[in-house]
């Protein structure tokens, strides 16, 4: 009976052992905060014109937190372009444009100004957009927001003015470019694209003169 007794002192000692160590050679977990619900809803299935303002990374850049600003370009009602004369001020940019001459012609306004030229064009909503004659646009900033970023993000590197297909990369040579100072994110050469789900999914990065 005593070596009875002993023997199931001694398994339950070998199991308690055994639970400890399975315990302890586990991989830990990791819980991440779910997207909010808020922000899954206004960017699922879409795509953004941004500016990428920064990031946050571990050291093996797995672990990766983007910040962006959405953006849109300004723009301006038919009837008001339409009805532009000399002497007659735009704001744009937040600047007052004053008006110096006006020219119409297929495409458009021509539009001199005191220091420089804007083109007025009307895009697909029947609104009007400027560019300036050395290619500038201007923009709203509509919202910022942080996004963790999938590991199996496509970042699409379209730098280069004389390719005909961008360079699919990774999200590693993302963050290192950007740690590098090879990536000059604008409102200009920049897109971003959501899954129905609300994941980041891409990233276009375009050529402009100024990248």
């Amino acid at each position: 009976m005593k070596k009875c007794v002993s023997l199931l002192l001694l398994l339950a000692m070998l199991l308690s052992v055994c639970s400890v160590a399975s315990a302890e050679t586990a991989p830990a977990q990791k819980v991440k905060p779910v997207m909010p619900e808020r922000l899954r809803e206004l960017v699922a299935g879409k795509t953004f014109t941004a500016r990428w303002d920064g990031y946050a990374c571990d050291e093996e850049i797995e672990n990766v937190t983007l910040y962006f600003q959405v953006c849109e370009q300004e723009t301006y009602t038919a009837e008001e372009v339409e009805a532009l004369q000399a002497g007659d001020v735009i704001v744009i940019g937040g600047d007052e444009f004053v008006v110096k001459a006006i020219e119409q012609d297929e495409f458009g306004y021509n539009v001199t100004g005191q220091w420089y030229s804007i083109f007025l064009y009307k895009d697909d909503n029947g609104l009007y957009k400027a560019v300036t004659d050395t290619e500038n646009r201007f923009y709203t900033n509509l919202f910022a927001f942080e996004v963790p970023a999938p590991t199996d993000l496509r970042f699409l590197n379209w730098s280069d003015p004389e390719a005909e297909a961008p360079v699919e990369m990774t999200l590693k040579d993302l963050v290192t470019m950007r740690m590098n100072d090879e990536i000059f994110s604008s409102e200009d050469n920049t897109e971003i694209t959501f899954d129905e789900n609300g994941r980041l999914i891409e990233i276009v990065y375009r050529y402009t003169p100024w990248n």
